[in-house]
């Protein structure tokens, strides 16, 4: 069970990866056009890291040695943007789906915290 929690959460986190390969994507993902040039590179960036830690994800879901410091770094980054999103609103609906969706993933990896910790 711990290793689907996680290899859900990765598959949250690989998805955004495309808006760097795709940078088109983000207006459909997050509602952002980057049209310019330092925003472009900012949430291409982001979709690299947030790709990263899917990778870390799912590795951490077929070795344990790993859960650690993956969870950490997901409820860290989940946790930074739900706090981040409820300071700097009201955002428009693509970006309130996205805050569910780490709200969902904050749920999920708590979930794999005290499933772990048992």
């Amino acid at each position: 069970m711990i290793r689907s929690l996680l290899l859900l959460v990765a598959v949250l986190n690989l998805v955004p990866g495309v808006v760097a390969l795709v940078p088109s994507r983000a207006e459909a993902l997050y509602g952002v056009s980057l049209d310019r040039p330092a925003l472009g590179l900012t949430m291409r960036h982001r979709a690299v890291l947030l790709a990263a830690l899917g990778v870390f994800l799912a590795l951490a879901a077929f070795d344990a040695a790993w859960w650690r410091p993956a969870l950490l770094l997901a409820l860290m980054s989940k946790l930074s943007f739900l706090v981040l999103f409820v300071v700097t609103g009201p955002h428009e609906p693509p970006l309130r789906r996205v805050a569910l969706a780490d709200a969902g993933a904050l749920v999920v990896l708590t979930l794999v915290a005290w499933l772990r910790s048992r």
